[in-house]
């Protein structure tokens, strides 16, 4: 089978798209290559979900909203987690059912401290914003997009999000959990 210069320049190029995406898709971490505390707070997750019949699965971001805070030495390491309850679908569109999970690893404790009040400061910015609990160490609000927890364990910060605002209970219950037992 012959070919065109093109269709071999256009191979060639896709081929090293593959290659390039390919390589960046396996440095991501995973959760075996995750620092002590992130797999440590990670699996407590984890086991709370389980007691509250979800499933978990570790995943990535896309955009990742992270990556700048890592490297610019401010977190030490982070993971996201996607909870899957019992009313959740198996489309990739759906948010029924779904809470998203991110881990966070900061330097210190006063970045931690920061990073939760520009966190809370953001949502703020958005429509129908509403607390609905504060302490010292995180918070619970709802907004247009979805209901959000935020719990500060000295330097780990543990985000919950339910885009769907039908799993307030939950919420609670996973960062009362996963607060209480990460000692």
């Amino acid at each position: 089978m012959r070919y065109n210069k093109s269709t071999i320049i256009w191979r060639v190029v896709c081929l090293s798209f593959f290659v390039c995406i390919k390589s960046s898709a396996i440095s991501l971490p995973s959760i075996p290559q995750l620092t002590e505390r992130v797999s440590h707070l990670t699996n407590k997750v984890r086991d709370a979900a389980e007691e509250l019949h979800y499933r978990s699965m570790a995943g990535n971001q896309i955009p990742d909203q992270w990556v700048d805070a890592r490297q610019q030495g401010e977190l030490d390491d982070y993971a996201y987690l996607t909870l899957f309850g019992a009313d959740s679908d198996n489309s990739s569109t759906s948010i029924k059912g779904r809470i998203g999970v991110t881990v966070l690893a900061f330097k210190n404790e006063q970045i931690s401290t920061r990073k939760l009040l520009e966190l809370k400061a953001q949502h703020g910015a958005n429509m129908g914003f509403k607390v609905i609990s504060e302490r010292s160490d995180g918070f619970l609000i709802e907004e247009v997009n979805g209901l959000y927890a935020a719990i500060k364990m000295g330097a780990d910060v543990l985000l919950l999000e339910d885009r769907s605002r039908m799993q307030r209970k939950t919420i609670e219950t996973l960062a009362e959990s996963v607060a209480k037992n990460v000692h």
